[in-house]
């Protein structure tokens, strides 16, 4: 099936140059982070030595996690998530789905004008978000 002469799908072949494309990306990106990391412990090392050589106090050892920043599954076990996150999720969905629906209802292209429905998908699960946020803001307060 295609549209103005242009196919919806791609081969197999762009298919899997798509899929491996990613996945080198995502291998560089932890390469490269590893590297920093590396560099970093080393730097730490050197300062280390060079102040055992001199006899000056050995600096104390900073953190070597790369960040201190908590992880999703930290921020859950604390308790320390926004308890309004349901509402922003809902505005994003809203205003998008909102967004997606006008810009393929008034665009000239036919199969735009069929589709143009899909975008109330986001509508209503953002409408879901906020009915949830409703119900567990309201169950709280009891």
């Amino acid at each position: 099936m295609s549209i103005n002469n242009v196919p919806l799908f791609a081969g197999p072949i762009e298919g899997m140059i798509w899929a491996f494309g990613w996945t080198a990306i995502i291998i560089v990106i932890w390469h490269l982070r590893g590297r920093r990391k590396e560099k970093k412990l080393e730097l730490i090392h050197k300062e280390r030595l060079a102040a055992m050589e001199k006899g000056i106090p050995l600096p104390e050892l900073p953190e070597y996690e790369e960040s201190s920043r908590p992880g999703l599954v930290e921020l859950l076990a604390a308790g320390r998530v926004n308890p309004r996150w349901p509402l922003g999720i809902a505005v994003l969905l809203v205003m998008g789905g909102a967004g997606t629906t006008l810009a393929m209802y008034l665009s000239g292209d036919p199969f735009h004008r069929q589709v143009w429905p899909f975008g109330m998908i986001p509508i209503f699960l953002g409408v879901g978000f906020v009915l949830f946020y409703g119900v567990m803001h309201r169950g709280a307060k009891s």
